[in-house]
């Protein structure tokens, strides 16, 4: 929960950093980040790479991203109740008795929430070609707001698909594959710095009546390596970005394609490249507020590992509104949802970003 504090507090800072800036022109996207720890160790298309200030102006940006996950097959949880084991953490023992009675199922239980915190910085290098540098920082097992979903779900009259069956605030991760099981029903909660990446747009032109443009990314294992917040290897990527519309109301379509490192993997499970399909749109509300909304459809970097719906590709969207700041600024809150989805993906996230472009236009 202290990470995750420090983390807003730096947000907070940095809005009124912002606010002190002169009138000019912030990012009109500023696209939201997507928090799913399955996803963001291994480069998934992100908006945020297609950023392209003007020659000689700088745009940073910190998004602080709060993740929910919670996917599960009906194993874990039957065996848990049978055993009278509820409100108690998920066992090896149980386990065991699930592989031994099932050895054909490929079941799987996934339980994390945490805060990711991405501090962007991209440099406009003139000609429509820019350079972003994204450094993450990761907490997993915290800030413990696992009652919001239940609430919500309480509310709404919706199932809660177990989670009262399991203690609140637990960090588990077990997946049982073709050949092979991923095991982590502790040690997982932990913080630090993740993988650091960069990436280079520049303009395609126009077709179709959109404004294209290029991207390529790259990432670096600077995380811890088996953790969830680095793959230990390096990952490259290669997007394209149509934009459709005037100033005031925008179309984004980006669609990417990622090689990761076999010598990476995802808690010791070998990876799978990945392609992806990001769909944003904006439209001014007034002068200074702006509704926005996203989607985005990601295969898995396990779908060779296992055949479960951790293999598949999922379906996340975002809505949410960006408030400019002095012009130059901006403030933005998303939230984020997995409905309806298949694949393994944040059951739902809370996202604020504050951001800013240095030097001001006069």
């Amino acid at each position: 929960m202290r990470s995750g504090c420090r983390a807003v507090s730096q947000a907070l800072v940095l809005s009124i950093v912002a606010v002190a800036a002169c009138w000019g022109q912030g990012d009109p996207w500023a696209s939201p980040s997507f928090p799913d720890p399955l996803r963001f160790s291994s480069l998934p298309v992100d908006g945020m790479q297609a950023a392209a200030p003007a020659s000689g102006e700088w745009q940073f940006a910190n998004a602080v991203s709060y993740f929910n996950v919670w996917q599960l097959t009906w194993h874990t949880a039957t065996i848990h109740q049978g055993f009278g084991l509820v409100g108690q953490p998920l066992s090896a023992r149980e386990i065991a008795i699930l592989e031994q009675n099932f050895p054909a199922d490929q079941f799987y239980h996934v339980d994390l929430e945490g805060w990711r915190d991405d501090l962007n910085a991209t440099v406009g290098l003139g000609r429509g070609v820019a350079v972003t540098f994204q450094v993450p920082w990761v907490e997993i097992g915290g800030p413990h707001w696992d009652a919001i979903a239940e609430n919500f779900h309480t509310r709404l009259g919706l199932a809660q698909f177990k989670r009262e069956v399991f203690p609140r605030g637990q960090s588990t991760v077990y997946v049982r594959g073709r050949s092979g099981a991923i095991e982590r029903l502790s040690g997982l909660a932990e913080a630090g710095i993740g993988d650091v990446s960069v990436a280079a747009t520049g303009p395609l032109g126009r077709f179709l009546g959109a404004d294209e443009r290029w991207v390529v990314a790259l990432k670096a294992p600077t995380g811890e390596k088996n953790s969830l917040r680095g793959s230990g290897g390096w990952d490259a990527g290669l997007r394209w970005f149509g934009t459709w519309g005037s100033r005031a109301s925008q179309v984004r379509l980006g669609l990417g394609y990622t090689w990761l490192d076999r010598n990476g993997s995802w808690l010791g499970a070998q990876r799978d490249n990945t392609w992806g399909a990001l769909v944003e749109a904006h439209t001014l509300l007034s002068r200074t507020l702006t509704l926005r909304g996203s989607a985005r459809y990601d295969s898995s970097p396990l779908k060779s590992f296992t055949a479960s719906d951790m293999g598949k590709p999922s379906f996340f969207w975002t809505a949410g509104v960006l408030a400019r700041v002095a012009g130059n600024g901006w403030v933005a809150f998303d939230l984020g949802e997995n409905y309806p989805s298949r694949g393994e993906v944040p059951d739902f996230s809370l996202q604020l970003q504050i951001g800013m472009r240095l030097p001001c236009a006069r």
